[in-house]
């Protein structure tokens, strides 16, 4: 669905310089947001429409470590929905290795009424499985 390169920071990892499970789910999210932006839904849009995500459980596989300074790339593979908005993200350093996986959980969320929703029409459009959009950094 969507490509985004980043590089690992000392934010990102542990005292062994390795990546920490929190800062692929951090990832997994921030491409997430940078799709809907894509579609025209910014933070703020979202803020205004009165809509959050909120986030469920995960499942992340690790096959090689991602180290401090390494250059690395995500790639959201494919983002379906229902009630919820599944999400499989790939991690790949710069040989082009699949490092990691992770599969999360999203729900829309409703900041009035304080509970989760299912996702509004506009939005669900442009998770279409049939039709995926691939975005990629040059």
């Amino acid at each position: 669905m969507i490509c985004k390169n980043y590089i690992v920071t000392g934010e990102d990892v542990n005292d062994l310089m390795v990546m920490e499970k929190t800062a692929y789910n951090s990832y997994t999210q921030r491409l997430l947001y940078r799709f809907l932006f894509q579609n025209g839904f910014s933070r703020e849009k979202l803020n205004s429409l009165q809509l959050d995500l909120q986030e469920g459980k995960y499942a992340l596989v690790c096959y090689k470590n991602l180290m401090f300074t390494e250059h690395f790339f995500v790639e959201m593979k494919y983002c379906f929905m229902n009630d919820k908005i599944n999400i499989k993200s790939s991690f790949f350093n710069s040989k082009n290795e699949c490092c990691a996986e992770l599969i999360k959980e999203v729900e829309w969320f409703d900041s009035i009424r304080k509970e989760v929703i299912t996702a509004p029409k506009k939005i669900l459009k442009h998770f279409n499985a049939s039709n995926p959009v691939k975005f990629r950094n040059p």
